[in-house]
């Protein structure tokens, strides 16, 4: 399945804004992994658990910009910054998808943060 990688990205970005947790997770495999160094977080009730926390970390997510993008099917991997409570963040995801266009693997990061101090 190809995945529309720029419209993919538009939607999650908005899912994230709007906090729908849902949703997020509805793009998820049942067998999917999120890899973070802080743990894994495995099938749909864990990743649930993890998105939860990460909204509530930022208290608010919204887009500044898409600063890199490259897809190579069944891979894609984003640079983004995004605005967030305590200041603006430099967020990267590398997903995975599987044969039916949901996200099997992911790799998210943060690489800079630039809030108050």
């Amino acid at each position: 399945m190809t995945i529309d990688s720029k419209e993919f990205f538009k939607q999650r970005m908005q899912l994230m804004e709007a906090g729908d947790v849902e949703s997020l997770v509805s793009q998820y495999a049942d067998d999917a992994e999120v890899v973070r160094f802080l743990g894994v977080a495995r099938g749909p009730a864990e990743i649930r658990a993890y998105l939860v926390g990460l909204l509530a970390a930022h208290r608010s997510y919204r887009l500044v910009s898409l600063d890199q993008m490259q897809d190579s099917a069944p891979s894609l991997i984003w640079e983004a910054t995004v605005e967030t409570a305590a200041g603006s963040v430099q967020v990267y995801d590398v997903l995975v998808f599987n044969e039916d266009g949901q996200i099997w693997r992911e790799f998210p990061g943060v690489q800079g943060y630039w809030g108050a101090s």
